[in-house]
């Protein structure tokens, strides 16, 4: 379980760092980093539900923000556009909402992790 903690939180962490040239950084810096050090306390025995849960309520947040776009995206069924922002706006909010739905994978795990006794 340890490997799989700390694989997390490197990639969360390298989700991070690409963050730092987005228009809007801050949000993603913070949940994205959140994720990794939840991950990380889970990885060192320092769980904290309260993080969790706050993280896991952000991404659901900003999840529901990107949602129709995503629904947009998903409806036209333009997956070529996913290369090249500048085609459609609802392109940002999927790539948005995907972010946020690995996000929300990894905590749901991490909370999930810490009440299952056969790991």
């Amino acid at each position: 379980m340890k490997a799989a903690y700390l694989g997390l939180s490197a990639l969360f962490l390298y989700m991070v760092y690409i963050q730092f040239n987005d228009p809007d950084p801050l949000y993603w810096i913070v949940v994205y980093g959140g994720v990794a050090a939840v991950a990380l306390g889970h990885a060192f025995g320092k769980a904290s539900d309260f993080w969790t849960v706050a993280l896991i309520g952000a991404t659901l947040g900003g999840m529901i923000i990107a949602a129709p776009g995503f629904v947009e995206f998903v409806a036209a069924g333009d997956i070529a556009a996913m290369g090249d922002m500048r085609n459609a706006g609802y392109v940002e909010p999927a790539r948005e909402f995907g972010g946020l739905l690995i996000a929300l994978g990894a905590l749901v795990y991490c909370y999930k992790a810490r009440t299952d006794t056969s790991h």
